[in-house]
């Protein structure tokens, strides 16, 4: 048998392997709120009942009249 020289070890370009790995990060989520206040006039009914007296006089008595009753 021959010697045969061991050949050279070949080196290939090396791969790349990527890992993903995710962690919670805290994200600050704003949300405005705009609060508008309203009003309105609500129509509310309020009674009003006016009354009058009235009084008739049942008889015509004349000053004069009264004067002599009174001496």
């Amino acid at each position: 048998m021959s010697y045969c020289p061991t050949p050279a070890p070949i080196v290939c370009p090396p791969i790349q392997i990527v890992k993903h790995q995710y962690y919670p990060t805290v994200v600050p989520v704003i949300h405005p709120i705009e609060i508008v206040n309203q009003y309105h006039a609500v129509p509310v009914p309020h009674h009003v009942f006016p009354v009058n007296v009235k009084d008739p006089q049942c008889c015509n008595i004349s000053s004069a009249s009264r004067k002599r009753k009174g001496r």
